[in-house]
């Protein structure tokens, strides 16, 4: 039997520092062994310039002061996790199959369509409202569950090994950004041109293929390509000691044995350091 033993969003540890207060755009609900965790998508600020992560007062300030707020891609977030748990809480264990969450993930996306409606697309400072989710229930000896960017669910032995992590499809465009269109063409992200090329080119574009390979990625936008990039999974949990689900702000404390065993025996390290993270772990008794 699983049971919830952590789950919490936490700011750039930069603000928490300094006393700000950002705007959070991480969502998560749960309900029993239903769980959700949703990302926003980080917008340009309402000057039209891209919004990176600050490195100091100066800069923290400076986002606190011209970041949106309200966002609506906390708002995008917020919708896609209620959507989730809402629907899949309307069907028995019985039911539940690979193909129900992907009916369910889909429902998250055509949640957002009235969230764009009417909206003056630029890409830019007026980008679609969008997130990066994961989301599942364990059921029995099995979890139902379904991705879609580059928010995480992975499962780990006793012994903090990884047994199964989602699919990211934010890494094949990235590889290709990096290794192929960055060698043939300047890209700065700094310039709009460059940003409104990624969202509007390789974001939800099932076209975009090099050597026959997706080259683009996807986020929950309301947009119907979205649903192109939904990968869902049944997993055995026979073997599975803990089942983790988080944002990408939580990458860096997966990326070895040692700093998942050391994150799981110590949870509230998450606290002390990072981007805007969310985590929720379920515990085999």
């Amino acid at each position: 039997m699983f049971k919830l033993i952590y789950d919490k969003t936490l700011d750039n540890t930069i603000f928490t520092k300094l006393h700000l207060t950002p705007v959070v755009e991480d969502y998560y609900k749960i309900k029993d062994l239903s769980f959700c965790v949703a990302d926003g998508v980080t917008r340009d600020n309402i000057k039209g310039e891209a919004t990176k992560y600050p490195q100091n007062e100066e800069e923290a300030k400076y986002w606190v002061e011209t970041y949106p707020n309200p966002s609506g891609a906390f708002d995008s977030a917020k919708i896609v996790c209620d959507t989730f748990i809402s629907e899949i809480e309307k069907y028995s264990d019985d039911e539940i199959s690979e193909n129900v969450i992907m009916t369910i993930a889909k429902q998250c996306n055509k949640a957002l369509k009235p969230l764009n409606a009417n909206r003056n697309i630029d890409y830019a400072k007026e980008d679609y409202y969008c997130c990066e989710a994961v989301g599942g229930k364990i059921i029995g000896n099995y979890l139902y569950c379904f991705s879609l960017g580059d928010c995480h669910i992975t499962l780990l032995d006793k012994d903090y090994n990884i047994i199964f992590t989602t699919i990211n499809n934010h890494k094949q465009f990235e590889d290709y950004l990096d290794n192929v269109y960055s060698k043939e063409h300047e890209f700065n992200w700094d310039d709009p041109k460059d940003r409104i090329l990624v969202r509007k080119d390789y974001r939800n574009n099932p076209t975009k293929k090099y050597n026959e390979k997706d080259v683009s990625y996807g986020a929950f936008s309301g947009e119907d390509t979205a649903e192109y990039y939904i990968d869902t999974y049944k997993v055995d949990l026979s073997n599975v000691k803990y089942i983790c689900a988080y944002s990408d702000g939580c990458e860096p404390f997966f990326e070895s044995k040692d700093s998942i065993k050391n994150l799981l025996k110590h949870l509230d390290s998450l606290e002390n350091t990072g981007k805007e993270r969310t985590l929720i772990v379920y515990k085999k008794d």
